[in-house]
């Protein structure tokens, strides 16, 4: 099972340099930060989704489809339900309150989508020589890129326990929720020593080849900006200025 969101592809996205991507990633922040308005959240969202569409990894929206439907819904009742206005709708909801969290789960599904098109377009090197550039230092890129890289093995490796515990004749999912909670031990167990072994062996790995003993890092792949970066800075740039004037 793939559990990672990076999709291999030969797309105008995939072929931009990983700084340009982190741009693309802080730039759909800002312009969800900079609106209040259905509109032109609305508009950032489909912006985001033609950004999938474009770069072939659309696939990935079936992995955070139910989470956006569930965080959408309860955004929208919850700021409906506390909102302030004058307008009455029904029981104590008023519509600029419901409108207000139409607004607020459009902003939140903009910073999810971006977040999936950024990890569905850019590998870990390509994450890690992106931060390099902008001087964070070695180790914490090397953390952050890491964690990116195991955080799906790990996930693969709970399931794995959990069907091998299946084939034993444990059903996780039957019973009253105290019996549930109960059958998560023999899942957990096994997956938390496994993991404590994974960071283990890659504790040693990093220290018999010298991990940190020199400031300087050679690179097998690097990634260079060109034109496709200008014109993706070039049409970000002009979306901020835009999005700046209306505001």
């Amino acid at each position: 099972m793939d559990l990672s969101f990076y999709r291999d592809r030969d797309s105008f996205f995939h072929r931009l340099d990983g700084l340009t991507k982190l741009a693309l990633l802080a730039g759909t922040c800002v312009l969800g930060l900079a609106s209040s308005r259905v509109g032109p959240l609305g508009a950032l969202v489909a912006l985001v989704l033609g950004h999938l569409v474009l770069s072939e990894s659309a696939g990935n929206l079936r992995r955070v489809w139910r989470f956006l439907a569930i965080l959408t819904a309860m955004t929208t009742l919850l700021w409906a339900a506390s909102g302030r206005g004058e307008t009455p709708m029904f029981l104590w909801v008023k519509r600029e309150g419901l409108w207000a969290g139409v607004s607020a789960a459009l902003r939140i599904d903009a910073f999810v989508l971006a977040g999936t098109a950024f990890l569905s377009t850019t590998t870990s090197e390509e994450m890690l020589q992106a931060l390099l550039r902008l001087r964070v230092p070695y180790p914490v890129c090397f953390a952050f890129s890491t964690a990116l890289r195991l955080a799906p093995s790990f996930v693969g490796l709970g399931l794995a326990v959990r069907e091998a515990q299946r084939a034993r004749g444990l059903d996780p999912e039957a019973g009253s929720p105290m019996a549930r909670l109960r059958k998560s031990v023999p899942l957990l167990v096994p997956a938390f020593l496994s993991t404590l072994r994974t960071t283990g062996q890659l504790a040693l790995s990093l220290e018999s080849r010298g991990f940190g003993f020199s400031p300087r890092r050679t690179f097998l792949f690097e990634t260079r900006a060109g034109w496709r970066d200008a014109v993706a800075l070039g049409v970000l740039t002009a979306t901020l200025a835009a999005a700046v004037w209306l505001r």
